[in-house]
């Protein structure tokens, strides 16, 4: 199946004893040497799909935390100006508690 050296040390042996013996070795190799070949580029293939998929899925993942970060920070926001008008509730409190 990989060509190394099958015609000398293989094929010549069996063709000078068997002449019609190339009606098996030439489909063999043909089919042997496209299926190998397609394995190869099978895998290739999906490799390289699998780079693509992961790259997208790696734009979701950053896409998804940009948008997390975005609400997060709205949140803190409105905690910073709840704690602000509870503060200065507190001190209208204690104004009006010292003036009496």
């Amino acid at each position: 199946m990989t060509l190394e050296s099958w015609s000398m040390g293989i094929v010549r042996p069996v063709m000078a004893e068997y002449p019609y013996a190339w009606l098996f070795f030439i489909p063999f190799i043909l089919v042997t040497t496209f299926t190998m070949l397609n394995l190869f580029v099978g895998i290739i293939v999906d490799t390289m799909q699998s780079m693509h998929t992961s790259e997208h899925d790696q734009e979701h993942i950053e896409q998804v935390v940009h948008e997390d970060t975005s609400s997060i920070r709205v949140e803190v926001q409105a905690l910073r100006e709840e704690i602000l008008a509870l503060r200065q509730a507190l001190s209208d409190v204690d104004s009006h508690g010292r003036e009496s």
